[in-house]
């Protein structure tokens, strides 16, 4: 045999023209470290140091605008009650009363008290809409003016817009500036004037009874409600109503006439069942103290008038009008028991709010913080000038790799 039959058969690209060629080639610089996924300080710090201008600029750009919005906002003055709502007895007759409402069969052991309004929903009352209207309509006495207007008047004529109001309507807002002064050429101008709000009373009818405001009106609602806070501690049981106001006295006032009214519809919540029963059995009182009077005078007549006669008739008629008088009697004395009942009802209903801290007048604004402005304007200011030079050194960074 020969040599060549030892061989492996190979493969020659000479003869068979589809075999595909392989070469080895050497690849320089191809070595991967992790450094080059590590940020480097040293160039971080000198990117910080060759960017300083820019910091630098930011920040005094930054307590630019901080100085404007200290100086450019308008001072305001918050007044701050504190309340302490009565708390609600829990109803008496022990498990057995609890178990015995459960299944609708009432109090067993004595009655329980009325449940009243939640400490919860004072929030609500301070910023509801009738309280609103009464606003608009309550005057306050305001120093700068030294003279009393409405807290309507107050709004839109003697709360003039600050510098950094404007400012924002024209550029943050222009889009609805523009929408609004569009909206304003179709509006009514004196419709404030002459469409007054409509209070929600029962003596009026349906139709009347429906609450028809402008939109000026409705911005001044707003307004308000922006600026009476609330709040519930439920640790100690206490309500917090603030007030901002430009004037201190007005917002002491405001805070006064909001502490009134929660009193107020506290009050008539509780006791507004109670006080209308009491109203009924007052009417039947009087019903009954009448017709006891009458059936008295009638019987005291007759006697006068029938006075030694001792016919069959005569004491017929007076055993009648004797009858009559006693049934007069029995009911005016039971009208006259339910009435004081009535009346202790009314008083066990009524639920005291004591103000803890009464209105007053703050001798310091609550805003603008001043100090506070410029020190986080000056943080801003840094932190936006090196997120530029960080943003700027990465830019750089992955370019070059790109081209690379």
């Amino acid at each position: 045999m020969s040599s060549d039959t030892n061989k492996p058969n190979e493969p020659s690209s000479q003869n068979d023209p589809h075999q595909p060629e392989y070469r080895l080639v050497q690849i320089e610089n191809a070595q991967y470290t992790e450094a080059d996924d590590e940020i480097d300080l040293v160039e971080l710090i000198k990117a910080v140091w060759e960017g300083r201008k820019t910091i630098i600029w930011s920040v005094v750009a930054f307590i630019a605008l901080g100085l404007f919005i200290a100086l450019g906002t308008a001072e305001e003055y918050t007044s701050e009650v504190k309340l302490m709502p009565e708390v609600e007895e829990q109803a008496s007759g022990g498990r057995l009363g609890g178990l015995a409402a459960q299944f609708g069969m009432g109090n067993i052991g004595g009655r329980s008290g009325t449940q009243g309004i939640s400490p919860n929903l004072f929030p609500s009352v301070a910023t509801s809409l009738p309280l609103m209207q009464q606003l608009m309509d309550h005057e306050v006495y305001v120093d700068r003016l030294d003279s009393t207007v409405t807290m309507y008047s107050y709004l839109t004529e003697h709360n003039h817009p600050d510098a950094v109001s404007i400012a924002q309507r024209y550029t943050v807002g222009l889009p609805f500036t523009l929408l609004g002064g569009i909206r304003g050429l179709f509006d009514d101008e004196d419709g404030a004037a002459e469409n007054p709000p409509v209070l929600v009373t029962d003596e009026v009818s349906p139709v009347e009874r429906i609450i028809r405001m402008n939109r000026y009106q409705w911005e001044v609602i707003e307004s308000m409600r922006g600026r009476i806070n609330t709040s519930f501690d439920q640790e100690d049981g206490t309500v917090s109503i603030s007030v901002d106001m430009r004037d201190p006295e007005v917002a002491a006032e405001v805070a006064d006439r909001v502490t009134e009214y929660i009193k107020e519809y506290v009050n008539a919540y509780n006791t507004g069942k109670a006080r209308e029963n009491l109203e009924f059995i007052e009417e039947r009182y009087e019903e009954a103290k009448n017709e006891f009077e009458e059936a008295q005078e009638a019987l005291a007549r007759f006697r006068d008038e029938n006075r030694g006669q001792l016919t069959a008739r005569a004491r017929t008629q007076e055993q009648r009008l004797q009858s009559e008088y006693d049934l007069k009697f029995n009911v005016y004395n039971s009208m006259a028991e339910r009435l004081e009942e009535a009346r202790i009802e009314v008083q066990e209903n009524t639920r005291v709010v004591k103000a803890l801290e009464p209105a007053a007048v703050p001798h310091q604004r609550s805003s603008p913080r001043r100090g506070l402005i410029m020190v986080v304007s000056v943080m801003l200011g840094g932190m936006i000038g090196l997120g530029i030079i960080f943003g700027r050194h990465m830019f750089h960074s992955i370019r070059e790799k790109w081209e690379e």
